[in-house]
């Protein structure tokens, strides 16, 4: 008996393997349809392709044109055993193939050797005939320092496209080499690809032939933090209606990045007296600290400086500068904010800058510089008493809560 079911089990075992080693290598195989005409006009625009593995193989799928060329779609793609359907619409490496009659050619190994293929004829009709070009691709400045100064923190990219077509412009760390994961000799690099979105209120609607354009201020505008400091790759991608693929790429230097951040120490301010008389001249003392990463750029008149009670910053030639850090004193019948205005530091406080052609002046971070001035009354103002108070004005940027109407203090003014 047991040798009876010995017996049965070997001739079972036998026909399983002899059944497994008889499966057709590759069968199956049809392109449908064999002729397409790529124009974006959504017929016939694709051939599905159909294969089946009887076991695993490496597959590699080309069009061969009557030179002899061949155009490969798969090349020795390993695939395990089972059913298969991919569409082709004559685009191949980015680029669409010209009309013609071409040779399909479906090719299996498999890991002991074994080749078998099919073929068939296929014919590319009325393809699109306009070709897919970025024609320019721009970046200008290709260095930024965004850190909200309004000098150099943003950049123009533009791409010119021959023919409506998608496009994508994403930036990614050049050190990444355009994989998503952090390498493991650095894993804290960040390799995020970042996508940058059109100028808003650019002629060019998106996916229109022509030019297009890329205001990038690497987050500043929102007070975000911008990427690390580094060089990164901006990539244009653009895609047309019938599959083509043009990429082009341009570097860009991210250096000096950062979001600035500074307060008067304490939120206090204190002045030289609290009653005045027309012709007295009130002066007042705080401190500002830089508690950023980034250095923060201002503009005088320097500490010390004394206003007359109706003059502003404009009189000594300081008018505002976008990006620039002051401090300034208000009151509570000021025709315009902060009228009075001061550098948040001296020359020796602060370091100086050569970009271009110009000097800057910044106050490094971790700085702290006590910052004075004087206002001479030479009215008595229609309110009396008055609230005078500080604050530390970004310019054309904010003035933060924190570092608006510090510290009020009440002042009387009175003839002699």
């Amino acid at each position: 008996m047991r040798r009876l079911i010995s017996t049965v089990l070997f001739v079972v075992a036998v026909l399983i393997l002899t059944a497994c080693g008889s499966r057709e290598l590759l069968s199956r195989v049809s392109f449908a349809p064999d002729t397409i005409s790529p124009n974006g006009d959504g017929v016939q625009e694709v051939t599905s392709i159909h294969y089946e593995l009887g076991q695993a193989a490496t597959i590699s799928i080309y069009l061969q044109d009557a030179a002899g060329q061949r155009y490969y779609f798969r090349k020795d793609q390993p695939r395990p055993s089972g059913v298969y359907d991919v569409l082709l619409g004559g685009v191949i490496d980015g680029r669409l193939l010209t009309d013609g009659a071409y040779t399909w050619v479906v090719e299996a190994t498999a890991e002991a050797g074994q080749t078998q293929s099919a073929q068939g004829a296929f014919t590319i009709q009325d393809g699109d005939k306009t070709p897919l070009e970025i024609t320019r691709f721009t970046i200008s400045p290709q260095e930024i320092t965004p850190n909200r100064d309004s000098i150099s923190d943003r950049t123009q990219i533009n791409v010119y496209l021959e023919k409506p077509a998608t496009l994508f412009v994403t930036l990614q760390n050049a050190d990444c080499h355009g994989s998503t994961t952090s390498p493991p000799d650095n894993p804290a690099l960040v390799c995020t690809s970042f996508p940058l979105t059109e100028k808003e209120g650019s002629l060019r609607k998106s996916g229109e032939r022509g030019l297009h354009e890329f205001d990038y201020d690497a987050g500043v505008d929102l007070g975000a933090e911008p990427p690390p400091d580094g060089t990164y790759l901006v990539t244009a991608r653009v895609e047309d209606a019938v599959g083509q693929v043009q990429v082009a790429t341009e570097t860009l230097t991210i250096k000096d990045g950062g979001v600035p951040r500074a307060e008067i120490v304490d939120g206090a301010i204190s002045f030289s007296r609290s009653s005045l008389l027309v012709g007295d001249t009130l002066y007042f003392t705080l401190t500002v600290e830089n508690y950023g990463s980034v250095p923060i750029r201002t503009s005088g008149p320097e500490p010390g400086y004394v206003y007359d009670f109706d003059e502003n910053y404009n009189i000594p030639g300081f008018a505002e500068e976008s990006g620039a850090w002051r401090v300034g004193i208000d009151f509570d019948t000021s025709p315009r904010n902060y009228p009075f205005r001061w550098a948040v530091g001296g020359s020796t406080d602060l370091t100086a800058r050569t970009i271009g052609d110009k000097t800057y002046y910044y106050l490094d971070p971790g700085k702290k510089v006590q910052i004075t001035g004087g206002i001479q009354i030479t009215q008595k103002p229609p309110r009396n008493p008055l609230y005078f108070w500080a604050g530390l004005i970004h310019e054309d940027v904010e003035i933060s809560s924190i570092n608006n109407r510090v510290d009020p203090h009440s002042i009387t003014i009175d003839q002699p």
